[in-house]
């Protein structure tokens, strides 16, 4: 054998190698913990589907799964962590349209979702719902109406699926309401129970313990229909007819993630999600399970953006 051919096919041979140790790598991830951020603080709606996702993943991944809360400018801060760490997998960001939605409140955007993310997996879906103290006067969107006086509405933040559905129904002829931002969703519920707003607006899995509980009183959900699991709630729709909005919840990492480490973070997430005892809780907790692809989300994230502009553009809202 002469020398050229020997090279040959030693480089062949090498060639192989490093194919064989690439797929290894892929088939193997992850082999440390991973982190999922939520950019909002503990007990709103993307913390409930956060951690028991992570407790599945971490079973089936045999690898810690670290729920890491990053609060802050309406979701911008934990997003932008994600954004600006290594594109390996190993740092996820949870969060929903809100990372759509909010960027479009600031003069100079902070971040371009489409160009900074790219999708990994959908996970749920879930209506907003507008909920009132248990000393105000407000049972129906019609005492909404009716209020003579300044409604102040609490949201887990500017830009967040609350406040813009909230700035909708403002548009739509509810003008008292009057938005006080939160650093999320938790922190609003406890001043609303403490009396010191009249109104929450947030995502239904963040409240449905304390609705049911009776602690707070649901005023109206956002989607297009009544819920089954809370069949006496009205929607908004029913008082500003062609009101509806829904939102999604989501995982998302550094645009550069490589497709074949997102592919295999997706799978293991409809795996997860795909557990009878998993569905229940969620479904119990107001979320609506629903999966997707890489490929599928990064789609449904470009045409969100459009109808997400449209909405800011008619509702007027703006970063506080």
């Amino acid at each position: 054998m002469n020398t050229s051919r020997r090279l040959l096919l030693a480089a062949a041979a090498g060639l192989a190698v490093c194919a064989s140790g690439g797929a290894m790598a892929q088939a193997a991830f992850p082999d440390k913990p991973v982190r999922i951020i939520v950019p909002f603080p503990p007990g709103g709606s993307f913390d409930v589907i956060a951690r028991g996702l992570g407790i599945r993943l971490g079973e089936l991944w045999k690898q810690p799964v670290v729920i890491e809360n990053r609060a802050g400018a309406g979701g911008n801060i934990g997003a932008q962590f994600v954004i600006g760490a290594p594109a390996d997998g190993y740092t996820l960001l949870l969060w929903g349209d809100g990372v759509l939605a909010n960027p479009l409140l600031y003069p100079k955007p902070p971040f371009d979702a489409i160009r900074d993310l790219a999708g990994v997996a959908l996970l749920a879906r879930a209506p907003q719902v507008l909920v009132s103290g248990p000393k105000a006067n407000i049972a129906s969107m019609k005492d909404v109406l009716a209020a003579r006086e300044p409604l102040n509405y609490g949201t887990a933040g500017a830009g967040s699926p609350g406040h813009l559905a909230a700035e909708l129904m403002k548009r739509e002829g509810a003008k008292q309401l009057t938005h006080v931002p939160y650093r999320g969703g938790g922190p609003a519920l406890a001043d609303l129970m403490g009396d010191q707003i009249q109104l929450v607006s947030t995502g239904l899995p963040a409240c449905i313990a304390l609705i049911r509980s009776g602690r707070i009183k649901a005023v109206a959900v956002s989607s297009a229909k009544r819920l089954k699991i809370l069949p006496q709630v009205p929607t908004v729709g029913e008082t500003l007819p062609g009101y509806e909005v829904d939102t999604w919840f989501g995982i998302m990492a550094p645009k550069a993630t490589p497709v074949a480490v997102r592919n295999k973070i997706a799978a293991d997430v409809r795996t997860v999600l795909a557990n009878a005892e998993l569905q229940k809780k969620l479904g119990d907790d107001g979320f609506e399970v629903a999966t997707s692809s890489p490929a599928e989300l990064d789609a449904k994230m470009v045409n969100d953006l459009a109808f997400w502009r449209a909405q800011v553009a008619k509702s007027g809202a703006r970063a506080e």
